[in-house]
């Protein structure tokens, strides 16, 4: 009887809990808006990719760009007396720039920017619909992409690579060197041939 009693009993427990309605699950909350950028640091003119996540399908997204930091100038240096003459560049803060974009169907976006001006930006994508809204910072630093750099001499630059006026001239004085001992074994040799036949 006791083991009758338990299968029952078990028989019981698994049909109420197989009866149980199942609780309805609250939906997970919207993943949160996330941005990014492909490369932190990069060059003046350089591409990168600003790029977000947790829009709205399909909804237009405006991006600002804006100074948030100027770089230090560097070589700068004010001379006495009344002139007080500059001879650094100056660089006058870029103002905020507005591009627009749209999120695709999985409410993603990616955007390619170039900044030609050195220094630490903001970027904020804001959507149109949701109202959510991304950052990220990037840093533009160093020369610009496809500027010559020359070394001025007070060992703050980088050194000159390129080929200067002393570079062609031994080259050229090098390559009539060449020319030279060429022309003296064909001489040479000529005289040797002649000599034999002879």
């Amino acid at each position: 009887m006791k083991k009758s009693l338990a299968a029952v009993a078990l028989a019981g427990s698994i049909a109420l809990v197989g009866a149980v309605p199942a609780m309805a699950v609250t939906p997970y909350p919207a993943p949160p808006a996330q941005g990014t950028v492909s490369d932190g640091t990069v060059a003046p003119g350089e591409a990168f990719t600003f790029s977000g996540s947790g829009f709205t399908p399909g909804e237009a997204i405006t991006v600002t760009v804006t100074l948030t930091g100027a770089p230090q100038a560097l070589g700068g240096s004010t001379g006495g007396g009344v002139s007080m003459a500059v001879s650094g560049k100056i660089s006058l803060p870029m103002a905020t720039q507005t591009f627009s974009t749209k999120a695709d169907a999985n409410g993603n976006f990616a955007l390619p920017l170039t900044i030609s001006e050195a220094g630490t930006y903001t970027l904020t994508a804001t959507g149109q619909t949701s109202g959510k809204t991304v950052t990220a910072t990037v840093k533009v630093s160093g020369a610009a992409v496809g500027t010559s750099l020359a070394n001025t001499g007070s060992g703050a630059g980088l050194a000159n690579t390129g080929a200067d006026a002393s570079l062609l001239l031994w080259t050229l004085v090098g390559g009539g060197a060449l020319a030279a001992g060429i022309t003296s074994v064909v001489v040479v040799r000529r005289r040797a041939k002649a000599d034999v036949a002879v």
